[in-house]
């Protein structure tokens, strides 16, 4: 945290999928256009919110920015923490902010999902939810709301209202207030222009009117929500063929057969990247999942090679992790 010329900036970390950390640097405007349009969504009371994200990352550190600006609180604890019993009354009508592999653990415990019910709401962003998730939470009837946005905006600039989530709604939502959010024709990618843009990234400044175009691909559905379908940096490319993991892992996820997956590419002398398909729980029977997806996952979608392992490491905000 900076003063300058009475302008507080926040330098805040942000990984990517890439796990390499960039510096992204916000001031007192952006961060205030942030909270307002969250609150032209949700209403103008106090916020009060549970926190399980670090401070270090602008999904953690915003929690503290919406209840100074409101009068709120901030409850903080380990997302594991949420399983206990003893935080019902933490949790009661605050807001908490989870990402997907978060809330996939989280709602194996029936104590867990009892306690969830009580919360105001959950917004679920870093990443896509799961096909199988989405029906998973729904069922238990869970105040979901998916969000989407980054570090470069300050937190989410669009949200999926949770009674339209549990009604049926697909994507992450139409576009806060403070946020336009539009596609590229020509690749697919999602631009957003905000009044929350960063001041600079990684060294790079950008100006109040900027557009900032994502490495996400998305598109709209007829009601106006964007639905994110996939990063470019995660692309495979096997065989002169472009593999979207995204694609394999819902596939993988739909079977019920698969806690947590990560499909990425892998070097080959051959095809230039090999499809590679990491499978929780280790005790996960291989040889009939392929049998189950073989009609499904064809061609240059099938993975040449397939690992189990009892977790898949990540990072506190759900990241992949490099070992």
């Amino acid at each position: 945290i900076k003063t300058k010329d009475k302008e507080l900036t926040l330098s805040f970390l942000s990984g990517g999928t890439s796990g390499v950390s960039q510096s992204v640097v916000h001031c007192s405007r952006t961060i205030r256009a942030a909270v307002g349009g969250l609150l032209d969504r949700v209403g103008q009371g106090p916020v009060n919110s549970v926190c399980c994200l670090p401070l270090w990352h602008v999904g953690g550190w915003m929690q503290l920015e919406r209840a100074w600006a409101t009068g709120g609180k901030v409850f903080f604890c380990s997302f594991r923490d949420l399983i206990s019993s003893n935080l019902k009354e933490k949790i009661s009508e605050k807001w908490i902010s989870l990402v997907p592999t978060q809330l996939q653990e989280l709602i194996k415990f029936a104590e867990c999902v009892e306690n969830l019910k009580r919360a105001k709401g959950i917004f679920v962003g870093g990443a896509g939810m799961s096909e199988t998730l989405i029906q998973e939470t729904r069922s238990l009837g869970l105040r979901v709301s998916p969000c989407y946005g980054s570090s470069e905006t300050a937190g989410m600039v669009t949200l999926l209202d949770s009674e339209d989530f549990l009604s049926g709604g697909v994507g992450v939502g139409h576009s806060l207030s403070h946020a336009q959010v539009r596609i590229n024709p020509d690749n697919g990618l999602i631009k957003i222009k905000s009044e929350s843009l960063c001041l600079s990234r990684k060294g790079k400044r950008f100006s109040r009117n900027s557009w900032l175009e994502t490495p996400d691909l998305g598109e709209f559905d007829v009601s106006g929500n964007l639905i994110i379908l996939g990063r470019t940096d995660r692309m495979i490319n096997t065989g002169g063929e472009k593999v979207n993991p995204l694609t394999i892992e819902n596939i993988l996820y739909a079977t019920g057969q698969v806690e947590d997956c990560l499909v990425y590419g892998e070097p080959d002398e051959k095809w230039g990247e090999r499809v590679v398909a990491c499978i929780c729980p280790s005790s996960t029977n291989i040889k009939a999942l392929q049998e189950m997806v073989k009609d499904k996952l064809t061609g240059c979608h099938k993975p040449k090679l397939w690992k189990s392992m009892d977790a898949i490491p990540r990072s506190n905000l759900g990241k992949y992790r490099q070992q």
